[in-house]
This record gives structure tokens, C-alpha cells and sequence, in this order.
């Protein structure tokens, strides 16, 4: 389930069995995305009815659906309904039984060196949700007891103000302690705490790789965002440390935690090229100034308002894994 960038084409220096390029400049051509669309959203509607009976299914047996990764993969790109998804992410993880639901009881009775930016950074966490908007309210304080709880578990990343959106994500929908577990394991497992390393050096990595398939796929944006001196770190940093928890509506960063989880880090590139290829006519239009305003204000609005956009966008992003063979 957690591959390697390295099996992205461009970067084995193998050559793709097809062209990665639509017409033009685009990655896929909106004439591909719309067949795509339209042969499968029926489909997809009446699959979702569906979808609740399977997913009951599936976390009630467990232990037979677990020996089938590939048909759990495609069940988890249809979406997993929001009931299901706390108890879901915890089985696809494997942390029922984790060690680390033990371990955050004796942490929140040591005291973290990090506890007062932690305490700063709380408010400004999914500030309008309703779980963590009241001060010192059971969201608030279950927050900072996770993230108190990693500073002192893992003390050569402590405290990143980034992870406490996906803390945050992961409170609403399951537990304290099994919350902790989630991230002690997203963060081993998945390679997270290397993006929050005080050097970010992993995080630099990922804007390298990002601009280069942004390079090969979009090469007229590409020119622009140069042209602009837009650099990938200034839009594309938060997409990586909040797994587009900051940029995307809730609705659809449940989504985007559901992919992460099954298919890992590569699913974070996938969905980056998704929306740039859905936004690229509006981009080339804009300025720094416009563009840097797109993405933190325009892009999140579209997908909350427009729900065809954003069944679309889920679309696009499973068309997208299949079209790169990834």
C-alpha cells in the first residue's frame, strides 16, 4: 500500500508504456475526463447505495476482507461512508491492538517542553468547527493531549503545527487513544514525520518531485508559475504537512485521508496534479497575487459549493492513478 515516488516513471528513468500527455499541455484531456465521467457516475451513484451494507461488511469481517487488499483498494476510492470511518482507518492501519493506546496514557502524565506552542496553535486548528471552536471545550483539550502525547513520544520531531490538522482530522472521527495510534503509525509508517523533521529536508524533496511532474505534464503552467516566480513551496508546502486538510473542504479531506491511508504518499502527488490540471485555465489568468489568493481561498470554495466539481475531482483523481499506472 506505501510506494515509492521512485515507481513514478520519470523518476526510474524507465520509459511509460504510453504518453502521460493529453493534447496540448494538458496531463488528460477534458475529452477523456468527461467519458470517464460520464460511463461511470451512474454507476457510481448506484453503487453508493450500496456502499453502506458493504462497508458494515467489511469492518465486521475484517479478518476475510484483509486477505483481499486489491478489492479493498477499490472499495476505499468509491469513498467510505463517515460512520465507518473512524473504525475503517483503524483497520486498514492495523492499530486495534497497537502498543501506543498504552503508551498515551503514561504520556499525559509527563510534561511536554512543547506544551505552550501547543496551547498557542489550538485555536487556530479548524477554528469554525464546531468540535474544536469553544476554548478549553473537550475538542481543544483532546488535541492538545495528542499532540502533547507525540511531542513526548517522538522528541526528535516534537511539535509541528501542520500535524495538528490531521490530529484534528482524525478527533473526528474516533477517540483519544486511538487517535494517537493512527498517528503514531501515519507518522512511522506512512514516512510523515520526515516532512516534520526540523531540517524538512523530506519536504523539500517533495516540492523538488512535485515541480518536475508538474514539468513534465503541465509544461505551459510550468512556464507561467517560472515566469510569476510562483515556486511549488508557496502553494503546495500545506497539501504535504495537513494532507490537504487546510485546502480542501473537510468533506473531501475525509476523502483524501481514506486514500492516503490505503494507497499512501503518492496519492498527495496525485490529488496536487488533479487539482492543477482542473484549475489550469484559471491559473494561467492569474498573477502571484491571484494565484496564491486561487489556491487558498478560490480552490476549497469550489469543491464546497459545487458538489458535480468535486464528484468529479474524486474522479479525476482515481482516472488520474490509472492513467499513470501508479
Amino acid at each position: 500500500m506505501k510506494k515509492s515516488l521512485k515507481s513514478l516513471p520519470h523518476y526510474t528513468g524507465t520509459p511509460p508504456t504510453h504518453s502521460r500527455k493529453g493534447s496540448g499541455s494538458s496531463l488528460v484531456s477534458n475529452s477523456s475526463l468527461n467519458s470517464y465521467s460520464s460511463n461511470h457516475i451512474a454507476e457510481e451513484e448506484l453503487a453508493s447505495e450500496n456502499l453502506w451494507q458493504t462497508w458494515g461488511r467489511i469492518v465486521n469481517e475484517w479478518d476475510n476482507f484483509k486477505k483481499k487488499p486489491n478489492n479493498v483498494k477499490e472499495l476505499v476510492r468509491k469513498g467510505i461512508p463517515n460512520p465507518f470511518r473512524g473504525l475503517a482507518w483503524q483497520l486498514l492501519l492495523n492499530v486495534h491492538d497497537s502498543p501506543a493506546k498504552e503508551q498515551y496514557v503514561e504520556y499525559l502524565k509527563k510534561t511536554s517542553p512543547s506544551e505552550k506552542l501547543i496551547r498557542r496553535d489550538i485555536a487556530r486548528t479548524f477554528p469554525d468547527h464546531a468540535f474544536f471552536k469553544e476554548k478549553d471545550g473537550l475538542g481543544q483539550e483532546s488535541l492538545f493531549n495528542v499532540m502533547k502525547a507525540y511531542s513526548l513520544h517522538d522528541r526528535e520531531v516534537g511539535y509541528c503545527q501542520g500535524s495538528g490538522f490531521i490530529v484534528g482530522l482524525l478527533l473526528m472521527q474516533m477517540p483519544e487513544e486511538e487517535a494517537f495510534a493512527v498517528l503514531v503509525t501515519l507518522m512511522q509508517e506512512y514516512r510523515l514525520r520526515e516532512l516534520f523533521k526540523p531540517s524538512m529536508a523530506e519536504l523539500g524533496l517533495c516540492m523538488y518531485q512535485l515541480e518536475c511532474l508538474i514539468q513534465e505534464l503541465l509544461p505551459d503552467l510550468h512556464l507561467h508559475f517560472q515566469t510569476q516566480g510562483f515556486h511549488t513551496s508557496m502553494y503546495a508546502s500545506s497539501w504535504f504537512l495537513t494532507l490537504f486538510a487546510t485546502s480542501l473542504p473537510l468533506s473531501l479531506a475525509c476523502r483524501v485521508m481514506d486514500l492516503f491511508i490505503s494507497e499512501g504518499m503518492e496519492i498527495i502527488f496525485r490529488i496536487g496534479m488533479s487539482i492543477l490540471q482542473m484549475s489550469q485555465e484559471k491559473l494561467m489568468s492569474l498573477d502571484m497575487e491571484g494565484m496564491l489568493k486561487f489556491f487558498q481561498k478560490t480552490v476549497p470554495a469550489i469543491y464546497e459549493q459545487d458538489q458535480d466539481t468535486l464528484n468529479k475531482f474524486c474522479l479525476f483523481v482515481i482516472y488520474l492513478s490509472i492513467y499513470l499506472s501508479i
